[in-house]
């Protein structure tokens, strides 16, 4: 009895269909092909690429500055942190449905472009450094805009300037795993809101889970040129090293987290059905 019961169990299994193993094919092949839609821009049109790398920096920074502003100003009550948390999720959403470059989500598309063997790692390394550079000048951008506008005239103990001495100050093992942590969220956000099809469900799914990293105080790359950069021009105590310091292992946790722990394992989980 026992053997028949796992002959039958055996021949039920052979007959689920491959597509049931397989239920997220559709987000994979959605992300590689916007990965390889973004290489071919940045190889045939750099100018138009580089100008939405630099669009998705000012959209995040304008939003990081709205955050710190939040947090200061609501300091002293108790809803204050969630609040200012809650609202930074309207800027990857920004991001996604103005169809601008954001490095921290390309780490994704591209991993798994790459992974599909669509795009060569090569090409992966050279979008992501383009958006990279892109993605700084956009927040520079709005720092200077902020700057002349008069908006950075902050008093010493602005939440601005002390989180950014926060962030700088810690060590860099430290500032690499929140790193991951920072992109592995931020990724799923983008990940999750895919497989949503009405758009206010997009922005909900997204705000709802980018609230996590920003509650918990990760470090997401471009946020921090933001964060920095205003910071710096705003008369604050942060130093250029203290800010590479940070930039450069936020910026190596921020890849780990994307394509490591998001784009490469739901690749793998969800390979190409056999011929």
């Amino acid at each position: 009895m026992l053997q028949w019961r796992q002959n039958d169990a055996a021949n039920a299994s052979s007959h689920i269909p491959e597509e049931a193993a397989m239920i997220d094919r559709p987000i994979v092949e959605k992300s590689t092909a916007t990965g390889v839609r973004k290489a071919s821009l940045l190889a045939q049109d750099p100018v138009r690429y580089m100008l939405r790398a630099i669009l998705a920096g000012m959209y995040l920074s304008i939003v990081v500055f709205v955050y710190w502003s939040l947090g200061n100003d609501l300091h002293d009550s108790p809803w204050g942190k969630v609040l200012a948390s809650a609202f930074f999720g309207v800027g990857l959403s920004m991001i996604v449905f103005s169809n601008t470059e954001l490095f921290t989500s390309n780490n994704m598309y591209l991993a798994m472009s790459s992974a599909e063997g669509q795009t060569s790692w090569a090409q992966t390394s050279f979008l992501w450094t383009a958006c990279y550079l892109g993605n700084l000048v956009g927040a520079l951008i709005v720092a200077g805009l902020l700057y002349f506008a008069g908006s950075l005239a902050l008093p010493a103990d602005h939440l601005l300037h002390t989180g950014a001495l926060h962030k700088a100050h810690q060590a860099g093992f430290v500032i690499f795993v929140k790193g991951i942590l920072a992109n592995w969220i931020v990724c799923l956000a983008v990940r999750l809101s895919m497989a949503m099809k009405e758009d206010m469900a997009k922005i909900a799914i997204i705000i709802a889970v980018v609230f996590i990293f920003l509650y918990l105080g990760f470090e997401h790359s471009i946020a921090n040129m933001g964060t920095f950069s205003m910071s710096m021009l705003g008369g604050g105590s942060l130093g250029f090293g203290d800010a590479a310091h940070n930039l450069l292992y936020s910026t190596l946790g921020n890849i780990v987290g994307g394509a490591v722990l998001v784009g490469l394992p739901v690749r793998y989980i969800n390979p190409p059905p056999k011929e």
